[in-house]
């Protein structure tokens, strides 16, 4: 509650929808992706590579132990905005991105936050900070603390996902790969960006390989690959190393990897929307017995075993595009300029004013992107 005002407004947690055809993600689009390089000025690789399925048999691995992050763009970005690193990947692929046609940027998280209100899944607080730029609403995470230390037993996920996937030759010093998408969600346009796994090992590495991202377009500036190594510049007081190729993978090599223990079944309350809202074509599941895993199971998330759990979803999809409607129309009677925070706390959504100054704010050259050209 840092920095709030009272309540200006209360909206419904789980809103009431007038009908109930089927909600789809349509026009979806691989927009930019990065990795994190870790230094002392935030600094980026873009399009960057995620780590890659190995495609070998990993039956044991240590614990998780030592630090868990919760917010790697809040961590390495500091008192400056975490969104700042979209705007530096996308611009640094695209001449003229059009950020004023959207009506939403946001990180998944934070509308798996809200889908878990919605659902009453759980009491837990949560903060999302809103700012308002042209008619886009800009989503901010916040988070309690960004880090924390594993004291007890917390699973295998980092240490089997470590074990199960490798580096791309080149890319051994990134770290946190991050991918950015554009779709319409029932007349919504979104740009949503999401922490991805992994990604299926390519046929080849070399150069060839691009000619299978050729059907994405990345705007002006390729697909098209650099001559001598890689090339430096700053964006937004961000470091940007672009790297080769300057192509963002195919959506359909994304994985998002999990770990159970065997006698455990999967939440695909929690995890279907997971995949759903980003899109990710794949779920990898290792399950272990006693610290021994067994074969991993390859779940699509268009196949027949999930068309239960899809429609499962679909009310609460619809909900939280009426929810999602709902704050947009809020945000934008305040207007731009006035910065607001939504908060959810013991069953109640509100919007809060956030006092002036506080939380990130944007610089007038990302503002500016958000504005209409003058009609003369």
């Amino acid at each position: 509650m840092k920095g709030l005002e009272g309540p200006v407004e209360t909206l419904s947690p789980s809103p009431a929808v007038r009908f109930s055809s089927r909600v789809q993600l349509r026009n979806v689009k691989s927009i930019a992706s990065y990795s994190w390089i870790n230094g002392a000025t935030p600094s980026i690789a873009v399009p960057g590579y995620p780590r890659i399925w190995k495609n070998t048999t990993v039956t044991t691995v240590p614990a998780d132990s030592g630090f868990c992050y919760f917010d790697h763009n809040a961590l390495f970005m500091g008192h400056r905005s975490p969104l700042i690193p979209i705007f530096a990947a996308v611009d640094s692929l695209h001449d003229d991105f059009q950020y004023r046609d959207l009506d939403l940027i946001t990180d998944r998280n934070s509308l798996r936050k809200l889908l878990r209100c919605i659902d009453q899944q759980h009491d837990k607080t949560f903060r999302i900070d809103l700012d308002l730029l042209g008619k886009t609403c800009l989503l901010t995470r916040r988070e309690e603390t960004l880090t924390d230390t594993i004291k007890e037993f917390h699973g295998f996920g980092v240490e089997y996902e470590r074990a199960a996937t490798k580096p791309r030759r080149g890319s051994e010093e990134e770290t946190s790969h991050h991918r950015i998408i554009s779709y319409n969600f029932w007349g919504l346009k979104i740009l949503l960006r999401f922490a991805i796994d992994a990604c299926a090992e390519p046929e080849s590495e070399d150069d060839s390989f691009l000619a299978s991202f050729s059907s994405l377009s990345i705007g002006a500036r390729g697909p098209s690959t650099l001559s001598d190594g890689p090339a430096y510049s700053s964006r937004f007081g961000m470091k940007v190393k672009l790297t080769s190729p300057r192509s963002v993978l195919p959506q359909s090599s994304v994985i998002e990897i999990k770990t159970r223990a065997a006698r455990r079944e999967v939440d695909w309350k929690e995890s279907y929307p997971q995949l759903y809202l980003s899109q990710t074509p794949y779920l990898y599941l290792a399950r272990y017995t006693r610290g021994t895993f067994g074969p991993v199971e390859k779940v699509h998330i268009n196949s027949q075993e999930m068309a239960s759990h899809a429609r499962e979803a679909e009310a609460a999809m619809a909900k939280l595009e009426a929810l999602l409607s709902a704050l947009l129309k809020a945000v934008r009677k305040y207007g731009e300029g006035v910065p607001l925070t939504l908060v959810y706390r013991a069953g109640k959504l509100q919007l809060y004013k956030r006092k002036e100054g506080t939380g990130e704010p944007f610089g007038k050259d990302i503002s500016s992107k958000f504005q209409r050209a003058a009609i003369i």
